[in-house]
C-alpha cells in the first residue's frame, strides 16, 4: 500500500496531514506534480512535464488496487475508481461509484455555464473542519486497509 497525492491540486494542509499519517503508519507516500508545483518533504516526489493532465496520467500509471489516492480532480477520481481501492478528496470525502456521477455532472454544468458567459461560485475557502474531516477519513481508510 502507498499513499499517492495529486500534488497539483492538493492543499498544503491536506498534504501535511498525508505526510504525518504516512510516517505514523509507515506507508510510502508519493506526491506527483508538475514543475509548476514543486514540493519538498519527507516523501517521494515525481515531477512531470508541464501539461494539462501530465500529473493525472502519472497518478493513473502509479496507482494499484491497494493504494490510497488523494485528489480534488473529479475526472481523475472517476478514472481511478476502477483501478484503486480508495480515492479521497482533500476536503474529506471518499469518491465512490455512488457519488462520482453526481460530482461529474455538477462539474459539467458549471463548465457549461462558464462557457456561455455565466458565472459560478468558486470553491469555498478551506477551513479547520475540512482538515479534521480529511484527517478522519484518511485514518479510517488506512486502518481499514491495514485490517484487510
Amino acid at each position: 500500500m502507498k499513499l499517492i497525492v495529486d500534488g497539483d491540486g492538493c492543499p498544503q494542509n491536506a498534504r501535511k496531514i498525508c505526510e504525518e499519517y504516512a510516517t505514523y503508519y509507515n506507508i510510502d507516500m508519493v506526491v506527483v506534480s508538475s514543475h509548476d508545483h514543486n514540493m519538498q518533504g519527507d516523501f517521494e516526489t515525481i515531477i512531470v512535464d508541464k501539461g494539462k493532465d501530465s500529473a493525472d496520467f502519472k497518478v493513473i500509471e502509479l496507482a494499484c488496487e491497494d493504494d490510497i489516492v488523494v485528489t480534488q480532480d473529479y475526472g481523475l477520481a472517476s478514472l481511478l475508481l476502477a483501478k484503486t481501492f480508495a480515492i479521497i478528496n482533500p476536503i474529506g470525502f471518499e469518491y465512490t461509484d455512488s457519488n462520482i456521477d453526481k460530482l461529474l455532472m455538477s462539474r459539467y454544468l458549471g463548465q457549461k455555464i462558464r462557457r456561455s458567459g455565466g458565472r459560478t461560485k468558486g470553491p469555498k475557502k478551506r477551513t479547520a473542519s475540512d482538515d479534521v474531516q480529511f484527517e478522519e477519513i484518511l485514518v479510517s481508510i488506512i486502518e481499514r486497509k491495514i485490517k484487510n
